[in-house]
């Protein structure tokens, strides 16, 4: 399905030019093929991401061979932990999941298909355990010696981090990987045949290249009617749960406007010119929520990740700039793409700096980084020391005459600022991520404030 939808946006590319790509226009805000369309893509555009990425994924633990550039299908990737993931598929029955006892930090992820958080009481136990995942409604048996866990739906996706650095910069990359490596995961008969088998598979980093949020970017802008049938595509799927009685009243209205725009009695093309601008509007509602929701020092920061209820334009604008997000309790994130005077980050113009004092080093459980993105698929930035963050925990970091940190951005390496403190960047356009995993204090509150981003000359 990749290849399919990759190769009908490159045939719309060349319209474009011919005035396809529309911008909303307010005063067509009151048209109902416009509005549905808008309500419609905003609302479910986070599972159209789900549904490009997970196709053939079920029911099977993966996990990437390292981390870099090339590690596209989830928008902005950390490299702090050790990653395995799996959409779970419980429509035929439970599933068994084993966990290896472990003794450092990792983490365990849940979430719908949508990116909405729940939990249970499937919970980080050093101990271990072997688990059996039951779907709504389910009566059977389960395997004796096995911990019964109810899950509210027959489709999730199942995420562990396994934490690369103790909080106190012991690396244990190697522990973690052992650990993600013998994590189990199969169906009854499966486990009945053989419990030893399942294990996360870890795959090249080529295999996860396909960036579905780039193939989304690019068909609500050169060919949104395709991308409008793809998203009609994966909100019939089976697989798409849960919805509510709401969903589905949408979902039904737009499915009859979209069809009768498109039938051949609609030949002016009226309405589904007003639907491809209603889609469109939302795709830029959904990059201008991101970009609008600044603090004083232009940092991006949300704080109902995973638990949006009805705002829907927040959830679409999370899914775009931060997939598979954890909530305000397990991380806080902070976003940037300008500096302290407003202006875009450009590592082809200027170096910057990031100076946390001693009272602005945020308060983590675990760990803080600060992590370079490509300006507009969230990528990894390709240095030759494939260095991507510098964290807490990183090796050799020096700290400030005054107890704080500073982080120098810079495309080339900086004369005058430690190795160790310095984030390689483009050169040109970027953004950088400050993520704490196990916030405490003022991150964990929401009151966190990141420092401001300071434009340096370019140092040679």
């Amino acid at each position: 399905m990749f290849n399919q939808f990759r190769a009908k946006i490159v045939k719309k590319l060349a319209l474009i030019m011919a005035g396809v790509l529309l911008l909303p226009n307010i005063a067509d805000a009151s048209r109902a093929d416009y509005k549905t369309t808008y309500n419609y893509a905003v609302r479910f555009y986070p599972r159209l991401l789900s549904y490009i990425q997970l196709a053939g994924t079920t029911n099977k633990l993966i996990g990437p061979d390292g981390m870099g550039p090339e590690y596209k299908i989830v928008v902005a990737i950390n490299v702090d932990t050790l990653y395995a993931s799996a959409t779970l598929d419980l429509s035929k029955g439970p599933l068994v999941l084993t966990v290896p006892a472990y003794q450092n930090t990792y983490s365990i992820l849940q979430l719908d298909l949508f990116g909405n958080i729940f939990s249970n009481q499937l919970a980080p136990n050093t101990a271990g355990g072997v688990y059996s995942l039951i779907p709504p409604g389910y009566k059977g048996d389960i395997p004796a010696g096995t911990t019964a866990v109810q899950m509210p739906y027959t489709s999730v996706e199942l995420i562990f981090r396994a934490d690369k650095y103790t909080a106190d910069g012991q690396d244990v990359s190697d522990q973690a990987n052992d650990f993600r490596t013998n994590l189990q995961l199969q169906t009854l008969e499966a486990h009945n045949l053989d419990p030893k088998a399942g294990k996360t598979k870890i795959v090249p980093l080529y295999v996860l290249s396909p960036s579905p949020k780039q193939m989304a970017d690019e068909g609500f802008a050169i060919s949104p009617t395709q991308t409008l049938e793809v998203m009609q595509e994966a909100m019939a799927a089976s697989s798409t749960v849960p919805l509510t009685k709401n969903d589905r009243q949408l979902i039904k209205n737009f499915n009859n406007r979209f069809n009768a725009a498109k039938s051949s009695a609609n030949a002016s093309g009226e309405r589904l010119s007003d639907i491809i601008e209603g889609a469109q509007a939302a795709h830029q509602a959904i990059i201008d929520r991101w970009h609008s929701h600044v603090d004083e020092h232009y940092w991006i920061h949300f704080d109902n990740v995973g638990h949006w209820g009805k705002s829907y334009l927040d959830r679409a604008a999370l899914n775009e700039y931060i997939q598979w997000g954890n909530d305000a309790q397990a991380a806080y994130y902070g976003h940037a793409f300008k500096d302290e005077d407003g202006l875009p980050l450009d590592g082809g113009e200027y170096s910057y700096a990031i100076h946390f004092t001693k009272d602005q080093i945020p308060q983590a459980k675990r760990f803080w980084s600060i992590t370079a993105y490509t300006p507009e698929q969230i990528e990894l930035v390709e240095n030759s020391l494939e260095k991507y963050n510098v964290a807490s925990y990183t090796p050799g970091l020096v700290t400030d005459a005054d107890g704080g940190v500073t982080i120098r951005l810079q495309a080339n390496a900086p004369k005058n600022a430690p190795q160790a403190n310095w984030l390689p960047i483009p050169n040109g356009p970027f953004n950088v991520m400050l993520r704490v995993y196990g916030p405490e204090g003022s991150a964990a509150d929401g009151t966190y404030l990141p420092p401001k981003i300071s434009r340096l000359p370019y140092e040679l």
